[in-house]
């Protein structure tokens, strides 16, 4: 029977749902209470390496504990990624240390960042003077909203602190960009010196485009790159179906605000035939490109409306609507209310 339970977690882990113990790294030096650093222990122990990679722990597993962890302040989530550093890179860390340039630190984040958190996705864009790195986690049914979210902002702020700590003065992020859920009475206006808008849609962090050309100064050649890069194809392998959804998610989202979010745009990205592209979906997915982009729009939607910020049109530009009217009819088919009944249920709840 454990072996069996073993081999089920393992499974969970591969198909996408795992993270890597270094995102908790330094948070038993934060537990609030003797519970909480004996529950911590308990989820590291459970850790599994699936095909060679570093220790993963679920995803909803994680968490749960840094949402117990900021039970009592959301500050401490700028506490604990300013005190990790590199040391929550995990399976990442050697690429970023042998990366040239700035630019190519980002790089790695952006095409490895599946070693160290399997459903969290990392978009760059670029804007005007500054390039973004737009996070998205591919939420599990045990995982809320708020606790996706969380991890997001977690994420974001472990880049700051993550490539500040390896890249040196050579890093310039210039702006940390949160949704107003995430935003506590208590919190600071800078993390780290950078400053922070909790007035954002989405969470993200503008790096100043100048800096991206600049060189590692810490550079460190590593003899075993060769091990990782062989170790993340095998686990692409592995979890092509899983992969195949997150990316084209994460695209989805970061092309809805653009209006450009079509089948034929993402086939032309891809160089592929737009009907291929749509038998990989039914296929493997058993389902259709726009049931995927109706999956995104609900997942963006409901944190935006919730936080009782933002105007109806302003949401629906976000989800690729031209008109609100065009978002409440989705909304409607969607959720089987229209957004104000439940902007409205949610501030009676």
């Amino acid at each position: 029977m454990l072996r069996l339970i073993k081999q089920q977690e393992v499974l969970g882990l591969v198909l996408g749902h795992a993270i890597s113990t270094a995102a908790l790294w330094g948070a038993k030096a934060l537990a609030p209470t003797p519970a909480y650093a004996l529950q911590l222990e308990k989820v590291i122990d459970s850790a599994v390496a699936p095909s060679g990679l570093m220790p993963m722990v679920l995803a909803g597993d994680a968490s749960k504990l840094i949402e117990a962890l900021c039970a009592e302040s959301d500050v401490t989530l700028l506490e604990l990624a300013q005190r990790q550093g590199r040391d929550c890179a995990g399976a990442m860390l050697s690429l970023i240390e042998n990366a040239e340039t700035v630019a190519d630190a980002i790089r790695t984040i952006l095409m490895y960042n599946c070693l160290h958190a399997e459903p969290f996705y990392w978009t760059g864009s670029v804007r005007g003077d500054h390039a973004a790195l737009t996070g998205w986690f591919d939420r599990p049914a045990n995982m809320t909203v708020q606790q996706a979210e969380r991890m997001v902002l977690l994420g974001t702020l472990q880049l700051v602190s993550g490539l500040t700590d390896v890249l040196g003065e050579s890093f310039r992020p210039f702006l940390i960009r949160i949704k107003p859920t995430q935003v506590s009475t208590d919190w600071p206006d800078h993390f780290m010196g950078v400053p922070i808008d909790g007035t954002a849609t989405e969470t993200e962090l503008l790096i100043d485009r100048e800096c991206l050309s600049r060189a590692n100064p810490n550079r460190r050649a590593q003899i075993g790159d060769a091990n990782v890069l062989e170790m993340r194809e095998r686990y692409q392998e592995e979890a092509a179906v899983a992969l195949l959804k997150n990316d084209t998610c994460s695209w989805i989202r970061s092309h809805l605000p653009l209006g450009d979010c079509d089948l034929t745009h993402l086939a032309s990205r891809l160089n592929c035939d737009k009907r291929t592209l749509q038998r990989r979906f039914e296929k493997h997915l058993s389902c259709r490109f726009s049931d995927l982009v109706d999956e995104v729009r609900a997942e963006m939607c409901l944190p935006l409306l919730e936080s009782g910020v933002f105007p109806t049109q302003v949401i629906a530009e976000q989800l690729g609507y031209a008109t609100s009217g065009n978002f409440s009819r989705f909304f409607q088919r969607r959720f089987g209310c229209t957004p104000r009944d439940w902007t409205r249920l949610s501030l009676d709840s």
